[in-house]
């Protein structure tokens, strides 16, 4: 996904707020759900864990783009990485884990959820 940077994404010196990248990496992960039809009505995916390494900063007008990969899938979760580049040049790595919630609690991934997170893969 290919996100432009905006004022609203910046500090005064026009450099990215650390916190947006973790926005543009949901923005990301939840149009993956959304194109493939992973809806969150009274159940869904969230983040459990999230490990995040900051390498470059993006600036104001920077066309960025969100790359992620499914690493590992489990009964109850998904670990992806979700990298940031700018051009060719990596600025941002997260590796997160998703947990499944049905009802607030953790839950088995319906297999129909499942068979399209096997795909993605």
């Amino acid at each position: 996904m290919k996100i432009r940077i905006y004022y609203e994404d910046t500090d005064a010196g026009g450099v990215v707020y650390h916190t947006k990248y973790i926005a543009f990496c949901e923005r990301a992960r939840s149009e993956i759900f959304f194109q493939n039809g992973i809806t969150f009505e009274n159940d869904g995916f969230v983040v459990r864990d999230i490990q995040a390494t900051f390498l470059k900063p993006a600036k104001l007008g920077d066309l960025i783009e969100v790359k992620t990969k499914i690493d590992l899938i489990k009964r109850s979760f998904v670990n992806i990485t979700q990298k940031i580049y700018k051009d060719e040049n990596l600025f941002f790595e997260a590796k997160i884990k998703l947990v499944f919630l049905k009802n607030w609690k953790i839950a088995t991934i319906p297999s129909s959820y499942k068979k399209i997170l096997e795909r993605l893969k």
